[in-house]
């Protein structure tokens, strides 16, 4: 059954249609009216959440549901549409749910999902997608956008058009491509691959995974990176040189930048240290690792 209703305010007329109806397994499709520049929240427990941005302002929600699943909700109003994926009272993972998400493709989406894989392309607007144990794979355009997982893999394809971009995983693995602008990322076990156009900020941190970031540094770029065991590569082009800070206890420094530079802390322990200072460069870059390698170059 569909519940339809007309809230008058003030000579504007908005429409909540919350569809909250119990689902058998199978097919399912709905669709409510959205703003062109509206918000748009989706959960799903277990299965999948496909978000694609499209030029109409409706969201349409397609997909399957399994027998465990008890509804799916749809509801539109106030400028916001929330999608959640309903399973039985007291049941913390009982069905699979596959559902797609046709959204306005300027909206602001928040993607929520515990062991569900999470996709999204074709939305220009902030992104905001989170998995516990699935893959997030996003073409992400929007500032202040966010994509993080914590065992799950995290993919993320920019435009090249200059954004500010957080991106974390526990367990998973990072591979950043076609990015711009500023950059957060976060890794403990797992890789992290980055590749930037115009740069203007770099932090990084992993603790025994490997951060590999090639980037163009804006005159006034900065990097920092810091690491455990893992071993950093940096290949940093800019315009004006760099100027580094390079630490390392039990690693060594390496690369075109560190020949013939790199110098011990200590004459009787470990430790090395790579200092660059170029008057005329804008651009810095600080990089310290306790046991893992650095290796940076200009090329």
């Amino acid at each position: 059954m569909r519940v339809s209703r007309i809230v008058r305010r003030s000579g504007f007329v908005a429409l909540a249609l919350p569809l909250a109806v119990a689902c058998s397994a199978g097919s399912v499709e709905r669709r409510v009216p959205a703003d062109a520049n509206g918000e748009v929240v989706i959960s799903n427990v277990s299965g999948t959440i496909d978000v694609r941005g499209w030029d109409k302002n409706e969201v349409l929600v397609t997909g399957q549901l399994d027998e465990g699943v008890e509804r799916l909700d749809v509801e539109s109003s106030g400028g916001r549409v929330i999608v959640k994926v309903v399973l039985p009272r007291g049941h913390v993972r009982s069905g699979d749910a596959t559902i797609e998400v046709q959204v306005p493709k300027n909206s602001v989406v928040e993607v929520s999902a515990v062991s569900a894989d999470v996709s999204s392309r074709g939305v220009l607007g902030t992104q905001r997608l989170k998995s516990v144990s699935g893959e997030v794979t996003a073409d992400i355009n929007g500032d202040d956008s966010e994509a993080r997982s914590v065992s799950g893999d995290v993919t993320v394809r920019g435009s090249g058009r200059p954004i500010s971009l957080r991106v974390s995983s526990v367990s998973g693995s990072l591979d950043l491509s076609n990015t711009a602008g500023k950059i957060d990322l976060v890794t403990v076990s797992g890789d992290a691959r980055v590749q930037m156009g115009e740069s203007s900020e770099i932090r990084g941190r992993t603790t025994s995974g490997n951060l590999n970031v090639r980037a163009k540094l804006t005159r006034d770029g900065r990097v920092d990176v810091e690491g455990v065991s893992g071993d950093i590569t940096l290949n940093l082009v800019a315009p004006g040189g760099v100027s580094t800070e390079i630490e390392s206890f039990s690693g060594d420094i390496e690369g075109c930048l560190a020949e013939g530079k790199v110098v011990n802390t200590s004459k009787y322990g470990p430790g090395k240290r790579l200092t660059i200072r170029t008057v005329e460069a804008g651009a810095r870059v600080r990089a310290k690792t306790l046991s893992g390698d650095v290796e940076i170059c200009d090329r």
